[in-house]
């Protein structure tokens, strides 16, 4: 993990106030899924808020382009998105 070498503000969009959070560093890491190749991003690293294990920022989702079940919330990578995967 790298220190960013400024902080970026971060704004959450949901139901709630936009919190003081700060993003300040950042970490390259192999993401293997199912029925995808693996792959590195670089991630970029705030403690998230509630206790949720992870935010998928827009680029992200832009690039990979996920079919995402809003509801129930699993997130799921198929094979025919590979043509998505812009490194």
């Amino acid at each position: 993990m790298s220190e960013l070498p400024e902080k970026i503000p971060l704004i959450i969009l949901d139901s709630s106030e936009p919190p003081s959070l700060f993003v300040t560093h950042h970490t390259e890491y192999m993401v293997e899924l199912p029925s995808f190749p693996s792959f590195e991003w670089d991630f970029l690293v705030i403690d998230t808020p509630k206790g949720e294990d992870l935010i998928l920022g827009f680029d992200f989702v832009k690039n990979f382009n996920p079919s995402i079940d809003w509801k129930k919330g699993p997130i799921t990578f198929n094979a025919d998105q590979k043509d998505y995967y812009d490194p």
